[in-house]
């Protein structure tokens, strides 16, 4: 009934006014990036991100942070709510679209810490919502326009992009060439139609971004920080040798890991929305910069691929705890007692990561992609039932 899809809508929004108004009465929101980057960075209404200031984020998000400056002079409060109204409006559009897709799993999305929390501490529903939409669509048939999506989501952060050649590759399994193409014209439209005019405008901004995420070291909330930490958290490399170490070591595992995933696809062995799935995983686990908004990335995935509930139950709660341990080490309680408490904390969260990988994998279960899911299917037979095709994937 579309009442109980409104109710899941209803509840998320309503999560995210009342994190508004707790953050409100802090001048700069309570420590938000979407209040206090404008800060820090010196962004406001007369100096605009690329052109006038260095911005690490991708270019729709500057964009999307100067637009938010524009009707007023000064302060953190108004721009904070102009991103706030067009966050949950996305958070709003998502909940709609899972619960199409997948029904009352959709209050996975809906109770999940990482978007009642943490979903207006960043600009990641940007590439969130558009990525998750993307997927539906594509499901629908829609090659050009989930393209088009997934280089929107692109260009706030990056990991849209590693859906593109999962899903052309599952396209080109099944000889559809061009729905793949219309895939690959489509993202790479979507992301040049944002991305070009502003790194042409400041060519400039392009090359801080790179040199920015190329020179940063694992910070406290990756696994990488404790691997090369002995004991007493002192590191065992120089800062300089450590950085490049890392860096190496995450773009050699994300390779490998999407060239295993785009065969694994066009060999029917998994299905495309698992191995998106998967994908975001690998990037999460081996990414050498942690932000608690980063799990948000990997929420819609827990309503559109039938998980145990327990594996969704304890990787919010891994979650939550970085979050928290992450944000008070060294404060109630200092190093290196804070340090280990974290770590302990960083290590659940990525061992439920490769639990949940493991299951994906396990279950091996492929839906058909050519298709609008419907919620209308007969509730009686378990919907990833009703969804599996075919021989071979497990052979």
């Amino acid at each position: 009934m579309p009442s109980a899809g409104l109710v899941i809508v209803a509840f998320v929004v309503f999560g995210f006014c009342l994190n508004t108004a707790v953050r409100m009465p802090c001048y700069d929101v309570c420590g938000l990036d979407i209040g206090r980057m404008y800060g820090d960075r010196g962004i406001d209404h007369t100096h605009a991100p690329y052109i006038d200031r260095d911005l690490e984020y991708p270019p729709l998000i500057g964009v999307v942070m100067y637009a938010a400056t524009v009707p007023f002079d000064h302060g953190y409060r108004n721009p904070f709510l102009v991103n706030m109204v067009l966050l949950t409006a996305l958070a709003a559009v998502t909940t709609w679209v899972l619960w199409r897709r997948d029904g009352s799993r959709a209050w996975r999305w809906a109770l999940a810490p990482p978007l009642l929390v943490q979903g207006l501490q960043n600009w990641d529903l940007l590439s969130v919502a558009t990525a998750t939409i993307a997927l539906f669509v594509w499901e629908g048939g829609y090659a050009v326009s989930a393209g088009l999506l997934l280089g929107v989501g692109t260009a706030a952060k990056l990991y849209p992009a590693l859906f593109v050649p999962i899903l052309a590759a599952a396209s080109l399994s099944r000889r559809e060439v061009r729905k793949a193409a219309g895939l690959v014209v489509g993202a790479l439209a979507g992301v040049c139609a944002i991305v070009v005019p502003v790194y042409a405008r400041a060519p400039g901004s392009l090359g801080y971004l790179l040199r920015f995420h190329r020179d940063r070291g694992p910070d406290r909330g990756s696994i990488w920080y404790f691997v090369f930490r002995g004991p007493t958290l002192r590191p065992w490399l120089q800062e300089v040798v450590l950085v490049h170490l890392v860096t190496m070591l995450s773009v050699i595992i994300m390779g490998a890991a999407m060239l295993a995933l785009v065969i694994a696809v066009a060999r029917s062995r998994i299905s495309p929305v698992a191995a998106c799935a998967l994908a975001t995983i690998a990037c999460l686990a081996s990414s050498k910069i942690y932000s608690p908004q980063y799990d948000l990335w990997i929420v819609p995935f827990f309503v559109m691929i039938p998980l145990r509930r327990k594996l969704v139950v304890h990787f919010y709660v891994a979650s939550f705890l970085v979050f928290v341990l992450t944000a008070s080490d060294d404060h109630f309680l200092h190093r290196p007692t804070s340090g280990y408490l974290l770590g302990i904390a960083v290590v659940y969260r990525f061992a439920v990561l490769l639990l949940v990988a493991a299951e994906i994998i396990h279950t091996r279960l492929r839906a058909e992609p050519d298709r609008v899911v419907s919620i209308d299917e007969p509730v009686d037979v378990p919907r990833e039932q009703a969804l599996a095709i075919g021989p071979g994937l497990g052979t």
